[in-house]
């Protein structure tokens, strides 16, 4: 019997010592609220319960093993949660948010599978609404090309089959670059997608620079690569943090469009803060009829209240206007869309 407890003790001493460097976590957001929107639907308005508004809901396991010398292995399955109905989101993926695995030290980090596009980080980063809150979850960005939608399979803002590679903080200076496989039989450019941020920043200013190229297929054949290159600029004031924002998107079938954002974030409190911004998007692509498709403008105004460290209330309304021919978050070309929005949001 001492034999057996001192057998036990023995593996439990180096169970312990083998997996002390090593860690494994699980987190979550559940984000669910009311959302009532018109985006030009001849039905009319909806009112509805939504999903992650102010950031998507999802249950997420991660996990890091210290390799010795300053290297280290890591992997990240996250899953998307639409928390009104239970069903999965991103297309019913299992874990459609992010399925990476990968390695860091001094050299940066270098992950493979599935994760956000370069360009949806970059936006996570700037946007004062952090990507949500208005244009159905999307925030500001949701009038900008965020890329992911190179595989007709994948959902908007996520790049699978990737290849992604970040640099060290190099004094204030930043990169992070990606390569999306697009994996057809012969032909190593269809289907392919590319990004590359490029950041630099110092005490209270913050600047950055975002490539994005996807090759997309569109259902008549052929490729179509869509372009985008975007700036952006924040500096926090403390009383005040403004961001600008300028994207320049082209395409191989004539899209010619650019994209325009002052916004802000202004903390009320140590526990509130209101964002309000302002786009305007001048899309100067070629209608087969004459003309150009024209230009939308979009304002939208949000506040935050934190009930704790992992709790808040928000809500957020948004308008935007567009010209006859312009379709920006709405249904039928020309529709004005209007968005209101409140809820709740716990993170574990």
């Amino acid at each position: 019997m001492k034999k057996s407890f001192l057998a036990l003790a023995l593996m439990g001493a180096f169970s312990g010592a083998a997996f002390a460097q090593s860690s494994v976590t699980i987190y979550g957001v559940a984000d669910v609220g009311f959302q009532s929107l018109d985006n030009g639907t001849p039905a009319g308005r909806f009112s509805r319960i939504q999903s992650g508004q102010e950031a998507g809901s999802r249950l997420g396991f991660k996990g890091v093993e210290d390799l010795g010398g300053g290297l280290k292995a890591s992997f990240v399955l996250e899953q998307g949660i639409l928390l009104d109905t239970g069903a999965s989101d991103q297309g019913g993926r299992t874990f459609g948010r992010t399925s990476v695995v990968g390695l860091s030290g001094d050299f940066g980090s270098l992950n493979l599978g599935r994760d956000k596009t370069t360009t949806l980080k970059f936006f996570d980063n700037f946007d004062p609404f952090a990507s949500a809150l208005i244009n159905n979850g999307t925030g500001i960005r949701g009038l900008y090309f965020v890329g992911g939608t190179a595989n007709s399979a994948d959902t908007t803002g996520r790049a699978g089959n990737a290849v992604f590679y970040g640099t060290p903080n190099l004094n204030g200076f930043t990169a992070l670059a990606s390569y999306g496989f697009g994996e057809v039989a012969g032909d190593t450019s269809a289907g392919r997608s590319m990004g590359l941020n490029l950041g630099y920043k110092i005490d209270a200013l913050e600047v950055g620079y975002n490539f994005a190229k996807d090759n997309q297929q569109p259902a008549a054949g052929g490729i179509n690569a869509v372009k985008a290159n975007t700036l952006a600029a924040s500096y926090d004031f403390g009383v005040a943090k403004p961001v600008a924002f300028y994207q320049k998107q082209t395409s191989d079938a004539g899209l010619d469009k650019k994209v325009y954002s002052l916004a802000v974030t202004v903390p009320v409190d140590a526990n509130s803060k209101v964002l309000a911004g302002f786009t305007k998007v001048k899309n100067d692509t070629a209608l087969t009829t004459g003309g150009t498709v024209g230009s939308s403008k979009q304002f939208a105004l949000g506040y935050s209240y934190a009930l704790s460290k992992r709790t808040d209330l928000y809500t957020a309304y948004a308008r935007l206007t567009q010209d006859a021919a312009a379709k920006e978050q709405a249904v039928v070309a020309g529709a004005n869309v209007t968005e209101f929005t409140a809820g709740v949001r716990h993170q574990f």
